[in-house]
């Protein structure tokens, strides 16, 4: 795990190296991490190297031309359009931005394929003041 933890530490410091993508769903963070470590491990065909699910990250390599490329991705409780919902955040320190954006637009994909879309938010209309009794004697 110290491993891990070190390798997780470097790739945050190299920040020319090291761009992050976000993205914002409403799910719920256990949803989103078990969807992410399928994904990671089934869809991706990478070995996870490191994981929390307490914590919601995980770090994982994958080999790509004989060359092992490094990842991490953390998911954080957020509010999303009116609703809690989660923050994907992704860091391929070997890749460019585009390949972090394409990844989580695929782990979102696999997330509304598995749970579908998240129900839409219900207004309730404001209650009007009860009437005054004010200019009544």
């Amino acid at each position: 795990m110290t491993r891990a933890l070190l390798l997780f530490t470097t790739l945050l410091a190299s920040s020319d190296a090291f761009a992050r993508a976000a993205s914002d769903l409403p799910f719920s963070v256990g949803d989103a991490y078990s969807a992410a470590v399928r994904f990671v491990r089934v869809d991706r065909a990478c070995v996870v190297t490191d994981k929390d699910p307490d914590a919601a990250f995980l770090t994982f390599e994958c080999k790509d031309d004989d060359k092992v490329k490094h990842g991490a991705l953390e998911i954080f409780k957020t509010r999303v359009e009116g609703r809690d919902g989660v923050r994907l955040q992704v860091a391929l320190g070997d890749d460019p931005h585009y390949v972090e954006l394409r990844f989580l637009e695929l782990l979102e994909r696999k997330l509304r394929e598995e749970r579908g879309n998240p129900p839409p938010l219900v207004s309730t209309p404001a209650k009007k003041p009860p009437p005054s009794d004010a200019g009544t004697n």
